[in-house]
């Protein structure tokens, strides 16, 4: 099964090829024309695809999808933006000594958002499996997940009401935000937060953008074979796409740089 970039990806490569194909023939012909006496004071033929657009027929075959979670890179820049936000919006007119003791932080600050980042990404990845499993069909078996085990399981009411607890991201990703804030009151404290706003502004900021991520489309396989297209009983399922194809020609030009050396440089017409 074809994806939708592969295929649009090789309609560009046979446009290209096309091109090669139609100046190789121009060559030929070029050729012909300066050996003739009569032919050699004409113009010669070369043909230039200026705008070409396609509309090409398509079925999407399936839809396939990915959840990425976040990265111990990406944790910590959440750490530290929120850090630092969380400051601006407490202090939003610092003095001299407080601008210069926050810049002096920052290598401390990073890795301590370092540390708290390489857990918090397990227990975010753990916690997103345990989710998971919860969601999924089961058997009538007793769960054994070990990503079950390092975080706490939402409370599931058997009679049929719905629980109203956090999931287990939520929770996780609150411990994370908890956790980072205290370790990281240490640096505000000489500059005079109340440790119980501080704590209560990071943790909100961390969570706000520590959500699950949406699902995103990884591959998406379409139908592209005209015996297949017509088979489909449905027209909304077929999708139009029109592809706009410019010709922007390249040439080799030759310059000779300040020491004295030819250069060859690929540029657009």
């Amino acid at each position: 099964m074809i994806t939708l970039k592969d295929y649009i990806g090789k309609i560009y490569k046979e446009v290209t090829n096309a091109k090669v194909q139609s100046d190789i023939e121009t060559l030929a012909i070029a050729q012909e024309y300066i050996q003739n006496p009569m032919l050699k004071h004409f113009a010669v033929p070369n043909i230039r695809i200026k705008d070409m657009q396609l509309t090409i027929p398509v079925a999407v075959d399936t839809t396939q999808t990915v959840t990425r979670e976040y990265t111990e890179r990406e944790i910590q820049d959440v750490y530290e933006m929120a850090f630092f936000k969380v400051m601006d919006d407490l202090y939003p007119t610092k003095t001299d000594d407080q601008v210069a003791y926050l810049e002096s932080i920052k290598p401390e600050l990073a890795a301590k958002a370092e540390a708290q980042s390489q857990e918090a990404a397990v227990d975010l990845r753990q916690a997103t499996a345990a989710d998971q499993a919860i969601s999924a069909p089961q058997a009538d078996t007793p769960t054994t997940d070990a990503a079950s085990r390092n975080v706490e399981s939402s409370t599931v009411k058997t009679t049929g009401e719905t629980s109203s607890t956090p999931n287990n991201y939520s929770i996780a990703a609150n411990k994370a935000a908890i956790k980072f804030a205290e370790v990281s009151y240490a640096f505000v404290g000489a500059v005079y937060v109340e440790e119980h706003v501080y704590q209560s502004a990071l943790v909100q900021e961390i969570e706000a953008n520590l959500q699950p991520k949406s699902p995103e489309i990884e591959e998406l396989p379409v139908i592209v074979e005209t015996q297949r297209l017509k088979e489909i009983d449905d027209p909304a399922s077929l999708i139009s796409i029109k592809v706009n194809i410019t010709d922007d020609a390249m040439e080799w030009t030759t310059d000779v740089d300040d020491n004295g050396n030819t250069v060859q440089v690929l540029d657009y017409l």
